[in-house]
């Protein structure tokens, strides 16, 4: 065995990005340092031996190695032509894809296109196909077989590609060869219109290992997904997976994903403020009849009502039957926070009761109770405040 290069290890997840815990899955010793740009010399190739350092991150589950990425990681580089049965297969694959999202007649990028042997079955399909590939000759036979092609890398792009933001993309046995998967999709995201989607690929390593095939290890693919490792890495990179499946026909995990959007509050806000109206409303009425008003219930739903109505110059105090609560004060607002029996010493007029879960049995305390001095009773619950007496 001619001595194995020796690398620095990375120590951290290429994935999440967490410090790698306990010691490595296995080393394979004396494992080819590359599988493409084959030595042309028998003592080069005797020398390029390396240990394969096969890690999995304890936090989001990828398996991966540690070593360093082969020089060439930014080209695709595809031993042939495909073969008419995968035509097929990609075709398929493709097809279902463009069809899913109504891509007919939009850009779709290939991310890793190589010589175009993908491109050119996404060409037959009704979009703009346009391909990205690093290795300038790999570009130029695309290019000159008359697919489009930009020639660079998804991390080496600061803006559009010749003007284009792309509808969709495609990347295909890839991301595993990536140093920083993480950066790589990010990257690719970029490419995208707000509403872009993408489709991922990669190989299927619970498929590789289905028959304890330890073989599939190589120092170009430092990356091995499974559903769930993929799915934590789209998800923390911030994309919403749309879905996520096995394909069976070309042993890859595949997975549609776009953009996470932000959440929508638009509609909540509009309601919060109706609702903040509506309680201003009510304590302005039992005011203007020379009325008082309480609360029962000191959660965190009243002093967030106190805060956001407003009301806190309207709002005699706050009652509730929890000692522990009695005597202090509401956050930000200040007022005072008593026991039920106060509404007896300190009479008012209405009641609100903000203590949803519990509405009914506090209505019925206080008409048992309470009912010689409040004659008004207000609850609030989720969908705003209801007067019942």
């Amino acid at each position: 065995m001619a001595g194995a290069k020796m690398y620095e290890f990375r120590k951290t997840c290429r994935s999440c990005g967490n410090a790698f815990v306990g010691e490595s899955l296995l080393r394979l010793s004396n494992m080819p340092g590359s599988v493409q740009n084959l030595p042309c010399d028998r003592d080069q190739a005797l020398a390029s031996g390396i240990i394969l350092d096969v890690r999995q991150c304890s936090f989001c589950g990828l398996v991966q190695l540690s070593n360093e990425p082969v020089p060439y990681y930014k080209d695709v580089i595809r031993a042939g032509s495909v073969s008419p049965s995968m035509r097929a297969r990609q075709h398929d694959a493709f097809k279902a894809f463009i069809e899913r999202f109504s891509l007919q007649e939009k850009t779709v990028l290939e991310i890793g296109s190589g010589r175009g042997e993908y491109l050119s079955i996404l060409s037959e399909l009704p979009v703009q196909a346009f391909g990205m590939e690093h290795n300038a000759e790999l570009c130029r036979m695309a290019n000159k077989a008359g697919l489009r092609t930009f020639n660079t890398y998804p991390t080496d792009v600061t803006g559009p590609l010749n003007g284009i933001v792309f509808d969709a993309f495609v990347c295909i046995n890839f991301l595993e060869h990536a140093p920083d998967p993480a950066a790589f999709l990010l990257s690719c995201a970029r490419l995208l219109n707000d509403s872009g989607i993408g489709m991922i690929g990669v190989p299927d390593f619970e498929f590789e290992l289905k028959d304890n095939y330890l073989f599939s290890f190589m120092s170009d693919h430092l990356s091995y997904f499974s559903c769930d490792s993929l799915l934590n890495l789209l998800s923390l990179q911030g994309f919403e997976v749309m879905d996520l499946f096995k394909n069976k026909d070309l042993n890859v995990v595949t997975a549609y994903i776009r953009r996470r959007k932000p959440c929508n509050l638009s509609a909540p806000r509009e309601k919060f403020n109706e609702i903040n109206e509506q309680i201003n409303d009510y304590v302005d009425t039992i005011h203007q009849n020379g009325g008082r008003v309480a609360l029962w219930g000191a959660s965190h739903l009243a002093f967030s009502i106190v805060s956001a109505s407003q009301t806190e110059t309207k709002i005699a105090y706050l009652v509730d039957s929890a000692p522990f609560k009695q005597g202090r004060f509401s956050p930000a607002t200040g007022l005072e926070i008593f026991p039920p029996g106060h509404l007896v010493e300190d009479p008012v007029d209405a009641v609100m009761v903000m203590s949803p879960e519990y509405s009914a049995e506090i209505v019925s305390a206080i008409r048992e109770n309470y009912s010689k001095v409040v004659r008004h009773i207000a609850t609030f619950q989720y969908g705003g405040l209801e007067i019942v007496q």
